[in-house]
């Protein structure tokens, strides 16, 4: 029941979860000599510190491909947010033409300094590890990879070498899907979903309940993608859930596991790490206040496992008096 949906799974293969991929170092003193020569010395193409970095925002691309012909062509995308002037958050993808294999990084995150931002990874969905020098130039993102390891009995596949982004030729893209407040649709195209999960990734990271519930998706579930922030945790409004169902779940999950019945119609919650962790889930759509909430939207599946999940819900109330 528990298992990640084929669909979503084949959308999302190539994102960014951020928070969920590797640990984002700029200038760690380990740098490798390698990395150290790499670095470019500044020049007329350095900003000031000062400087935002935010119009880098959006999807870039090898000759400014589109998804759909990189699917069909080959190529290299970048997704990209940048947010309080240099704080960066995406996800590569790389797909070969002749055989359909790609290659991603997810999670790719740090701050921008002097043009640069270096990323350590350590898989690339193949086992391979490396460093990501990104630079960001006037009218291009140029990106090349540094200390690339291949994985003991890996693939000679994954990403490698060096790139050159323009931005995605919007006037070509004729899916027509856009980025809206509207309910979660399965058919969006991957880079519609990555730059949702980017724009909202900021709210996901500040729930209080982050890091417990990245630590249960990925070392309880062993889920490690995006599931996280695509999927709900239960599926209370298909099946009748028992006590026993719950029985070996965290109290946060059991927390969130009834407010999410809840969120899934618009339930616009007032606390603030309810919400920031609702809202960095992409599924999550806030349309209803408080006072005009009407629990008669729920379905009887949703009744019933409100019913169990409230009388055992402990994490606020450790006494079992749930208000």
């Amino acid at each position: 029941m528990w298992k990640r949906k084929a669909m979503v799974i084949s959308l999302i293969t190539a994102f960014v979860l951020v928070g969920c991929g590797s640990d984002a170092r700029s200038h760690v003193d380990d740098l490798t000599e390698e990395r150290t020569e790499n670095r470019p010395e500044n020049g007329t193409e350095n900003r000031e510190e000062s400087a935002s970095y935010e119009a880098y925002t959006g999807v870039w691309s090898k000759d400014g491909k589109t998804h759909d012909r990189i699917l069909s062509e080959g190529g290299v995308e970048l997704s990209c947010t940048v947010t309080e002037n240099n704080q960066f958050a995406g996800a590569l993808f790389v797909q070969q033409e002749m055989t359909g294999r790609f290659a991603d990084i997810e999670g790719i995150s740090g701050e921008i300094e002097q043009n640069e931002l270096f990323f350590d990874y350590s898989d690339d969905g193949w086992g391979n590890s490396g460093t990501l020098h990104i630079q960001f130039k006037s009218d291009r993102i140029d990106i090349e990879v540094l200390n690339d390891k291949e994985a003991d009995g890996g693939s000679d596949y994954g990403i490698s070498g060096s790139y050159e982004l323009k931005r995605e030729d919007a006037t070509e893209n004729n899916s027509g899907n856009t980025v809206t407040d509207t309910d979660f649709d399965p058919a969006w195209m991957k880079d519609t979903v990555i730059a949702i999960m980017n724009e909202r990734s900021q709210y996901y990271q500040s729930s209080a309940y982050y890091p417990e519930i990245v630590d249960y998706w990925e070392n309880v579930r062993e889920v490690r993608d995006a599931s996280n922030v695509v999927e709900p945790l239960f599926e209370t409004d298909r099946y009748y859930y028992t006590r026993e169902d719950f029985e070996n779940e965290p109290p946060l999950v059991i927390h969130l596991a009834k407010n999410e019945i809840y969120a899934r119609h618009g339930y616009i919650f007032k606390n603030e790490d309810l919400y920031n962790y609702f809202m960095g889930c992409i599924w999550y759509s806030p349309t209803c206040e408080p006072e005009d909430f009407d629990e008669s939207v729920m379905n009887e599946y949703e009744k019933e496992n409100l019913k169990i999940l409230a009388a055992i819900d402990s994490y606020l109330f450790p006494s079992g008096l749930i208000p």
